[in-house]
């Protein structure tokens, strides 16, 4: 599987909640990046889980991918990603060894 595929799949975990299937995603030291009001930054696979749970705490919110764009070597992927409530996001994911081993994710206006 490619890594565009791999994200997308990753993707549709995340709108699921499908924290199991997620978790397969992502490197044991996978390192998040959060650009909003202030940056943020989670590293290894247990706090980056404990994060995303907690941000879909209470709420079911989805989101759709509205661009996708790859290097050419294919391990590094840009999202643009809108969720329910109109709100955007451009999100980089470095991918080493076919998992998500960095992403930066940057809070739209």
């Amino acid at each position: 599987m490619a890594n565009k595929e791999r994200l997308l799949a990753f993707f549709e975990a995340e709108n699921e909640r499908d924290w199991a299937t997620y978790r397969t995603f992502l490197s044991p030291d996978v390192v998040w990046v959060l650009h909003s009001d202030q940056t943020r930054t989670i590293a290894g696979v247990g706090a980056y889980l404990a994060a995303i749970a907690a941000a879909y705490r209470d709420n079911n919110n989805t989101f759709v991918c509205e661009a996708l764009y790859q290097s050419g070597d294919g391990n590094r992927i840009v999202a643009v990603l809108q969720n329910d409530l109109g709100e955007r996001s451009c999100d980089v994911f470095e991918f080493s060894g076919g998992l998500i081993a960095k992403e930066h994710e940057f809070i739209l206006a």
